[in-house]
């Protein structure tokens, strides 16, 4: 959960209402789009005061982080199929229909504010970019561990190439992010089996 400001004495946090501004907040970029939500809309939204959203967050990119992370986790789960390949190419079907999506506008919006604020550059690498490349170095370690990738096989590098290709496609070049590159990307990955 992204939270940079300490509670301040009062009312605790209400759930519901976290709950609510996180789904309004979602609701509000998908409409329209982030650099023209403000705070007051996603208030609106909620149906809470900007008080409370400014109590629990210090800006928008802040609360938008959040939005997009818990939808990210629930729909782009890393799974455990038993099975490198099934991983990855399940991982990548969720992932890039999500992208090719209003999530991947929204990301955009986001990424694009961290590359203008320093402060939140890390707070989005702390709280988005870490912990799903942990999720993915996991994955790849299960496989090492059933035997899938050989034990010289470089984890970390390897994650790291997973995604820098996803991300490339994503926000720099123009070509699909579909099913084939999807499965070239884990034959590629085949290539380190043990």
């Amino acid at each position: 959960m992204v939270q940079q400001k300490q509670q301040t004495p009062g009312r605790p946090r209400s759930e519901a209402s976290h709950q609510a501004i996180l789904q309004a907040t979602i609701d509000v970029l998908k409409q329209q789009g982030y650099r023209a939500t403000t705070i007051e809309a996603i208030a609106a939204e909620a149906g809470v005061g900007k008080k409370t959203i400014y109590r629990w967050w210090s800006s928008k990119a802040e609360v938008a982080l959040e939005a997009l992370t818990a939808h990210s986790n629930t729909h782009v789960p890393f799974l455990d199929t038993g099975s490198l390949q099934s991983d990855l190419l399940s991982y990548f079907e969720r992932s890039f229909e999500s992208l090719r999506g209003e999530s991947g506008m929204l990301l955009r919006g986001i990424v694009a504010e961290a590359l203008l604020d320093p402060a939140f550059a890390a707070t989005f690498q702390r709280v988005f970019i870490v912990p799903r490349r942990a999720s993915l170095v996991e994955l790849l370690q299960r496989a090492q561990a059933r035997g899938e990738l050989t034990a010289e096989t470089n984890i970390e590098v390897l994650a790291d190439m997973i995604f820098g290709a996803k991300w490339y496609r994503f926000l720099l070049y123009p070509a699909p992010l579909d099913t084939t590159f999807a499965q070239e990307i884990v034959a590629l990955v085949s290539c380190h089996r043990a």
